[in-house]
C-alpha cells in the first residue's frame, strides 16, 4: 500500500510515507509548532518521493487519545489533504501504536494523560495481535499488572515512577516511549482499521477534560 501516516498528539511531529517497501519518514521534536511544520514537512517527503498526494492509497493518522490540540490538528490535515485527492482516512489509536513498537508479547501500554493520570489498555501483540481492554484513563496508583504482562510501553513509566513500583524484574521496558508514523503504516497495513470518507474521520479522546482547576493543582501535588 501507498500511504501517508501522520501523528501530532505529543510534542513531535511523525511523518511516513510507503511505497511498498520503500519508507521515508520525518520524526522530531517540534514543541507546539504542529500546525506550521506539518504541511511542509509532508511537501518535502512527497518531493523526495516523487510522487503526489493522488497516487496514495490513504491517509493515515493517530486519532488519540493525546494532545486535544495535538489530535485536532492531526485529524484536520488528514482530512484537508484527503479532501483535495479523493483519498480515504484511516484513524488508529496512539496506543496501538505504542503496542505495535513494543515487539511481540504481552503489553500493558501507559500513556501520560496529564493531569496525574494516564492512558492505559492490554494487548497481545505478534501474530494473532489483538486489543484485549478498552482504552481508558486512570490514576497511577490504579493501574493493575496482570500476570501475563511481559512488555511496558509507553511514556507514563517515564513520567510516573510509581507504576514501575510494582513491576516483576522480568518485564522488558519498551524503548518507544511515543507513538511513531512508520508504526501507523504497518497497522494500516494489517487490515484491522476501517479507510473510511474524510467526513467520518473521527478522535479518540477518552476523556472530555482539558485541564485541572487550581484545588485539583494542589491535591496532585499533595499526593
Amino acid at each position: 500500500m501507498k500511504l501517508l501516516a501522520l501523528d501530532t498528539s505529543t510534542t513531535y511531529l511523525s511523518l511516513a510515507l510507503s511505497q511498498g517497501d520503500d519508507m521515508l519518514v520525518f520524526h522530531q521534536c517540534v514543541e507546539q509548532k504542529h500546525a506550521e511544520r506539518t504541511l511542509p514537512e509532508v511537501s518535502k517527503l512527497l518531493a523526495e518521493a516523487g510522487c503526489t498526494l493522488s497516487s496514495l492509497d490513504g491517509i493515515v493518522f493517530g486519532q488519540g487519545p493525546g494532545s486535544f490540540t495535538g489530535l485536532r490538528i492531526a485529524c484536520g490535515i488528514a482530512q484537508g489533504l484527503a479532501y483535495s485527492a479523493d483519498l480515504p482516512v484511516i484513524a488508529i489509536p496512539t496506543l496501538d501504536n505504542l503496542a505495535q513498537q513494543a515487539g511481540e508479547g504481552q503489553v500493558l501500554v501507559c500513556f501520560d494523560a496529564r493531569m496525574q493520570q494516564v492512558y492505559s489498555a492490554l494487548y497481545r501483540t505478534g501474530a494473532d495481535w489483538a486489543r484485549l481492554s478498552p482504552i481508558r484513563v486512570a490514576s497511577p496508583e490504579d493501574i493493575e499488572l496482570p500476570q501475563e504482562i511481559t512488555i511496558l510501553a509507553g511514556d507514563g513509566f517515564d513520567n510516573y515512577p510509581r507504576l514501575l513500583e510494582q513491576a516483576r524484574s522480568q518485564l522488558r521496558l519498551s524503548p518507544h516511549s511515543r507513538p511513531h508514523a512508520a508504526a501507523y503504516v504497518q497497522l494500516a497495513a494489517s487490515g484491522r482499521y476501517p479507510s473510511v470518507h474524510p467526513r467520518m474521520a473521527e478522535l479518540l479522546y477518552v476523556r472530555d477534560k482539558v485541564a485541572l482547576t487550581s484545588t485539583e493543582q494542589q491535591q496532585a501535588r499533595q499526593r
